[in-house]
């Protein structure tokens, strides 16, 4: 005689069935078998594969569970299946579509808008690197982890700035601090150890900048070093709402004013995808605010300009409280000013380098401006640019004719390569020889 099964046995088992299912996508994505197609660029996305291979386990063992107590159950205990079902599959779909979009290098800040995410793996895909890594450490540098208590006999610097500072398209190995750690490890006897503490993080401007050198001081650094790039004049004004911004953000952060809504937006597979709704129609405007505040027009005037003054006003007051602090903590400060690849031939462009130098002399803070000795490096034939001109070149023709040599010490046209970081770690090593900081 065939063995009847009641309405709840056939419950019971598709729900058992359910988990397995849930057990068998947990099986499939996750970090060890989705190296197998995926290789070196598992590590973008590592974490959230992690965390869905997580929940699915737990959730599909909790299904098996429930799929076995289902025949049994009380009347109260089944009530509680229907929320025990939406509670799973709206995490469970949350974390797929964070399978899909990924988390970004940042993460969400109340203060700052946004930090490197700490103890995270990123692959350099972008850079065309995908075999080679950025590693953020505990404190959300893009260094290695090392003791907050400063060793006896160590000498510690901060490095601030933005993604040209932290070492966008280029690994750790490969920025300036870390050489600058090699040339003083050469150089510097006086010392016993040394630690080039990279705090910059990409977009940062200088208001950014002094809150992480007052969150830096607790490592008790004897230099501070500040890396100004001339976008941080014009990019907030593009990008942040509280100056005016359209508020689109290409680090993937949403900025919100509460820290709740900040963490759905961000840390979230809905958030994310909201995100990419509302971003479509900002892309436009940011191009359109682009052409008014743009590097090059702003590179030609002056501190007074119209169209730049409240920028320039952001970054020096930024600048001043940086200073501010370092003379109050009596450090050793430096102001380094990046160049723009348009500068190195164009004179009538070095108005920002004047106009930082005019300003952190009043706070008896040096300079290093770099446009003169990137200049050197790429166009060291005087005669052959003068030949050139002669010949009717402009100086994008001029620059296109020295790409090779330009694609040494950059990879866009503000960014680093590493022959780019060794010419700032020798000038900074030079400095800190210069003002007695280090040496024999």
């Amino acid at each position: 005689m065939a063995a009847r099964y009641s309405s709840r046995d056939v419950a019971g088992f598709l729900v058992g069935l359910l988990g397995l299912a849930i057990l068998l996508s947990g099986a499939l994505l996750n970090p060890w078998v989705a190296r197998l197609w995926q290789g070196a660029l598992i590590v973008d996305k590592a974490d959230v594969l992690a965390k869905y291979c997580f929940w699915s386990t737990l959730f599909g063992l909790l299904f098996l569970w429930i799929g076995r107590a289902i025949p049994r159950a009380k009347a109260g205990l089944l009530g509680t299946v229907p929320l025990v079902f939406l509670l799973a599959f709206g995490i469970l779909f949350d974390r797929l579509l964070l399978v899909e979009f990924g988390l970004p290098l940042w993460q969400y800040d109340l203060e700052l808008h946004y930090r490197h995410r700490p103890d995270v793996v990123r692959s350099l895909r972008g850079a065309g690197r995908p075999g080679d890594t950025i590693r953020i450490n505990r404190y959300g540098h893009h260094d290695v982890d090392f003791p907050e208590a400063k060793p006896a006999g160590e000498f510690r610097a901060v490095m601030l700035g933005d993604s040209v500072t932290m070492g966008h398209y280029v690994t750790q190995e490969e920025t300036f601090s870390h050489k600058l750690e090699g040339l003083l490890a050469e150089r510097d006897h006086r010392h016993r150890t040394h630690q080039v503490i990279n705090t910059a993080v990409h977009g940062y401007s200088t208001h950014q900048e002094a809150r992480i050198l007052e969150e830096s001081l607790r490592f008790d650094p004897d230099f501070v070093a500040i890396g100004f790039c001339l976008n941080d004049v014009t990019e907030p004004f593009l990008i942040d709402e509280r100056l005016g911004g359209v508020g689109l953000d290409y680090h993937g952060v949403a900025q919100t004013g509460n820290a709740l809504h900040g963490y759905l937006m961000n840390e979230t597979g809905v958030g994310r995808l909201l995100q990419q709704l509302q971003n479509r129609g900002k892309r436009l405007e940011v191009e359109k605010r682009r052409e008014s505040f743009n590097v090059y027009n702003m590179s030609k005037l002056g501190v007074d300009a119209r169209e730049f003054e409240a920028g320039w006003q952001h970054v020096l007051s930024g600048l001043e409280r940086i200073y501010a602090l370092a003379k109050e903590r009596d450090i050793p400060a430096l102001l380094m000013v990046f160049p723009f690849d348009f500068q190195l031939l164009d004179p009538t462009t070095h108005n920002p380098g004047r106009i930082l130098a005019a300003h952190a002399a009043e706070h008896g803070v040096p300079v290093i401006d770099f446009v003169e000795p990137f200049a050197k490096a790429v166009y060291d034939d005087a005669e052959l640019v003068e030949f050139l001109r002669a010949r009717g070149y402009d100086n994008a023709e001029i620059q296109a004719f020295f790409a090779p040599k330009l694609g040494r010490v950059l990879v866009d046209p503000d960014h680093f390569s590493e022959g780019g970081h060794e010419i700032v770690a020798e000038a900074l090593l030079e400095h800190l020889l210069e003002r007695g900081l280090v040496g024999s």
